[in-house]
C-alpha cells in the first residue's frame, strides 16, 4: 500500500472515530428542558416552586426544570394547555375549575394530571386575644372581618357561606390585598382576618392572637362538598401563643403536567421530588412539612399514570 492511500485511509478511519464520540458525547450530554409556572416574584407558588425545580434538577442530571414567573394557578393552567409550560404549581380548587371548564375556565376546560401534592397550604381565621366575643367561625356574624380578594377571597368566602354566613349581608367584609389582611387586624380595623400560615406569624410578633379552630364535624362535611380541599392540622404553639391545636382546611398545592407526558418522564419528577423531601425542605424550611405518603395523598385532581407507578412501587399508593 502507498503511503497516499495509507494516509487517506488513516484519516478517513480517524474522522470515523471522532464522528462516533461526538455522537456519543451528544447522547450523554441530551438535556430535557423543561419550564415550571409558577407565581408572581416573592410568591408563595415560586418560593415552592424555585427549590422543587432545584433539587429536581440536582438528581436527574437528563432533566432541567427552569421555574418561571406567572400570575399564578389561573394562568398556569391556561400554559399547561397551550404546552408553553410542561409543569405548573396549582391551587387544586382552580385545578378543578379548569378540567370541568367552569368559572374563569367556562367551556375552555384543561387536560392536566398531577405529579405530585406539594406543601399544605392553610388559610386561619384569625383575631386578637382579648377580643372575647369572636369563638366559633359562626360568630363572625355582625363583626368586621377581613375576607381578601383573589384566590383567598374565593376561599373565604366559600367558608364563610358553609357556616351559613352571608358576606353581604351578616357581616362588614374588607377586601385588602392579601398582606393588608394582617395590617388592618393589627390596627384593630378588623375583628377578624383570613390570614396565611406566614402572616399569622407576621401578628404575633407585636400582639397576641387566637385563631379559630373548624369544629371536625363541619370540616368532614366541607370537603366532602368540596372534594378539592384536604384537612390539615396545626400542632400546638406553632404559632406563637397559641397552645392548643389547629384545626383548618388545606386549600392544597399541587405540581401538575400536561396529560399526554410521557409516563416515563412524570415517574422520575415524581421520584426525584418525593425522594429528595430533605432536599427541598433545605431550601425552603416549609417543605419540612412533606411526607412521602402526603405527597402521593389525592387532592381532588386525577394523578398521572407515570406518578402512580411510581407510588405503587414505592409502596405508597392507596
Amino acid at each position: 500500500m502507498n503511503k497516499k492511500r495509507f494516509s487517506f485511509l488513516f484519516v478517513g478511519f480517524s474522522l470515523f472515530i471522532f464522528s462516533i464520540t461526538l455522537v456519543g458525547a451528544g447522547t450523554a450530554l441530551a438535556v430535557e428542558q423543561l419550564s415550571m409556572g409558577t407565581a408572581t416574584v416573592g410568591g408563595f407558588f415560586y418560593n415552592v416552586g424555585a427549590p422543587v425545580a432545584q433539587c429536581i434538577n440536582k438528581n436527574l442530571p437528563d432533566v432541567n426544570v427552569t421555574a418561571e414567573f406567572t400570575e399564578g394557578s389561573v394562568e398556569n393552567l391556561r400554559l399547561i394547555q397551550k404546552k408553553d409550560v410542561q409543569l405548573a404549581v396549582i391551587s387544586p380548587m382552580i385545578g378543578h375549575f379548569a378540567r370541568k371548564g367552569i368559572a374563569m375556565f367556562k367551556g375552555k376546560p384543561v387536560d392536566f394530571r398531577v405529579v405530585v401534592r406539594l406543601l399544605p397550604n392553610g388559610n386561619v381565621w384569625t383575631t386578637l386575644k382579648k377580643n372575647k366575643t369572636i369563638k366559633t367561625i359562626r360568630d363572625f356574624k355582625g363583626h368586621r372581618v377581613g375576607i381578601g380578594t383573589g384566590g383567598i377571597g374565593v376561599v373565604s368566602r366559600l367558608q364563610l357561606a358553609f357556616h351559613g354566613i352571608d358576606y353581604k349581608k351578616d357581616i362588614k367584609p374588607f377586601f385588602p390585598s392579601t398582606g393588608e389582611l394582617a395590617t388592618l387586624l393589627k390596627d384593630g380595623k378588623v375583628d377578624v382576618s383570613f390570614l396565611t400560615e406566614g402572616l399569622a406569624k407576621m401578628v404575633t410578633a407585636t400582639h397576641k392572637i387566637k385563631i379559630i379552630s373548624w369544629q371536625e364535624e363541619d370540616r368532614i362535611k366541607y370537603i366532602g362538598k368540596h372534594p378539592y380541599f384536604g384537612a390539615f392540622n396545626y400542632r400546638p404553639n406553632h404559632f406563637k401563643g397559641v397552645d392548643y391545636k389547629v384545626e383548618t382546611i388545606d386549600n392544597g398545592i399541587q405540581l401538575v403536567t400536561h396529560a399526554d407526558m410521557p409516563d416515563e418522564m412524570v415517574y422520575k419528577l415524581a421520584k426525584a421530588v418525593i425522594e429528595n423531601i430533605d432536599c427541598i425542605s433545605g431550601i425552603f424550611a416549609p417543605a419540612k412539612a412533606l411526607n412521602p405518603q402526603w405527597c402521593a395523598s389525592k387532592l381532588g385532581n386525577p394523578f398521572h399514570p407515570g406518578a402512580i407507578k411510581y407510588f405503587k412501587d414505592a409502596g405508597l399508593w392507596k
